[in-house]
This record gives structure tokens, C-alpha cells and sequence, in this order.
């Protein structure tokens, strides 16, 4: 990637002035998360996995779209990262790669990515039906708080159930309508990893006392080869069937603007409450 001057910079999103950092020498990448990504000692695992996404298709370019990701949060990611890549299979039509994210604390995020194009097929079902939801402009944001972690203040968060996260809830589980602050003008499937993980984990709505958190691993099936929505906004469910003995697992799905499925995926999150 070529270097972009400061007036062009500044003209960018928070995303893409990250991704403008994004260099490649070889077989290797590399690029600086900045401070407005962190969530505690350690990146945003969005974030993360977006900036190996990104390392990867910068070296293994390919026409084919992501279908999958399987990406583990190993370890703190921060500053200067480094992309390793290695490709795992390449057929007539599929890419399959692994990728590693390392910066000074060490090893962070290890990820798998599919690339694979759309295929003909008589079997057509679709069972994931948006839930009812009210229209992200007849509700609250989330306010800012010196609670929300710093990455949280690159999104536009309308919770259906209040302008708050909700505690001591019966139920496992957060719906809400997201979107970037600034939208991005990268690719849009970088910008879809970058923004679905932004909820908290859904087992945080269980809580009756603070305590922290940390996501496991994160598997991503992307079920359109195009994701697009209307005015930026996605509608994110995160939902725990199951939280015991410091660990949960979810179910995580976003729909577009017309209600059409884009992601699904799960979730294993570490629970230290």
C-alpha cells in the first residue's frame, strides 16, 4: 500500500486510517493498532481479526469472498502488529489460509480464512429470520461512560432493550443495531469483522456484579458474498444457552437493513465473575 499523505488521512475513518498503516514486504504484513481500538490491556478482537483478514488478502490476493473464519484470541495484541500467513490449500476454487498476529506482548490472534465463490444449487432455505426489532432511529444510543471500553466510541450502538447494556436479565442475550460512527471505505467484509464482534458478551446480561471478561475464539460463517446494508446499520443478536464454571458459549448472528441474514457465528468467552 502506498503512503497516503496527512491531508488524505485526515479525511479518513478511524478504520481506514487504521488500514492505511497496513504494509506487506515479502511474505509478511504488517500494521499499528492504534490506542482508540484497545479494550483493556489488549486490542479489540474485531479489530484483530479485521487486521489479519486484511494482512491476508494484501498477500494472497483472490477473487473469491470469505465464507469462513475460525480466529482465536491467544493472547494481548497492540501497537505495531506483524501478519505471518501461510497457505494451508489452493484449488480451481477455494483459498484456504492461516494467519497469526504478533506485536510486542507476543503471539495475539490466530486465525484460519476460506475463500470460496458462490456455487449453483437446487436447494434454497433460509430459516434465519431477522427478529422483530424496532428501527434503529426510534432508539437510544448507548451514552458514553468511562465504562465502555475505548474502541466501543468508533460505534453507533441502539440497544432494542434501552439505551443500556442490561444486567440481571433472565435471558442471555443483547439485540441491537450497530454502525460505524464514520463509515469505512475498505473492503466491505474487513469492515464486517471490524464491527461484529462490537457487542459484549451475552452473558454479561446475567451479571449481578461486574467482573471481567475475555472472548476465547470467534467462528465467522459469512452467508453473502456482498454484504451491503442501508444507512451503515446492522442488527447484532448475541445469545448464551449456556454459562457455568467460568465459561460461555454464544450464538451470534447480524442481519441487514431488509432483514437479510449476512453472518452467523459462535462464541466461547471466559467469565472471571
Amino acid at each position: 500500500m502506498t503512503d497516503m499523505t496527512l491531508s488524505s488521512l485526515s479525511s479518513l475513518s478511524p478504520l481506514d486510517t487504521l488500514l492505511s498503516t497496513l504494509r506487506t514486504d515479502g511474505d509478511v504484513a504488517t500494521a499499528h493498532i492504534d490506542e482508540g481500538w484497545m479494550q483493556g490491556r489488549t486490542a479489540y478482537g474485531g479489530i484483530s481479526s479485521a487486521v489479519a483478514l486484511a494482512g491476508t488478502m494484501a498477500l494472497h490476493p483472490t477473487d473469491a469472498p470469505l465464507r469462513y473464519a475460525q480466529i482465536s484470541f491467544v493472547g494481548p495484541v497492540a501497537g505495531d502488529c506483524t501478519v505471518e500467513t501461510r497457505v494451508l490449500r489452493r484449488s480451481k476454487s477455494s483459498l484456504f489460509v492461516d494467519a497469526g498476529v504478533s506485536s510486542e506482548a507476543g503471539f495475539g490472534t490466530a486465525a484460519v480464512f476460506a475463500f470460496s465463490p458462490d456455487r449453483e444449487s437446487h436447494v434454497d432455505h433460509n430459516r434465519l429470520t431477522m427478529p422483530d426489532a424496532p428501527p434503529p432511529e426510534a432508539l437510544e444510543p448507548v451514552p458514553q461512560h468511562k465504562v465502555r471500553p475505548t474502541f466501543s466510541k468508533h460505534f453507533d450502538m441502539r440497544p432494542t432493550t434501552g439505551p443500556r447494556f442490561g444486567w440481571k436479565q433472565e435471558v442471555g442475550e443483547y439485540l441491537t443495531w450497530v454502525r460505524f460512527i464514520e463509515e469505512p471505505r475498505c473492503h466491505p467484509t474487513v469492515a464486517l469483522l471490524a464491527l461484529g464482534d462490537a457487542l459484549p458478551p451475552a452473558a454479561m446480561a446475567l451479571f449481578s456484579e461486574f467482573g471481567p471478561i475475555s472472548s476465547m475464539n470467534w467462528t465467522v460463517n459469512m452467508l453473502t458474498a456482498t454484504p451491503e446494508t442501508d444507512d451503515g446499520w446492522w442488527l447484532l443478536s448475541a445469545r448464551t444457552g449456556y454459562a457455568r464454571r467460568g465459561l460461555s458459549v454464544q450464538d451470534m448472528m447480524l442481519w441487514n437493513r431488509a432483514g437479510e441474514p449476512v453472518l452467523s457465528g459462535s462464541q466461547a468467552v471466559a467469565v472471571y465473575a
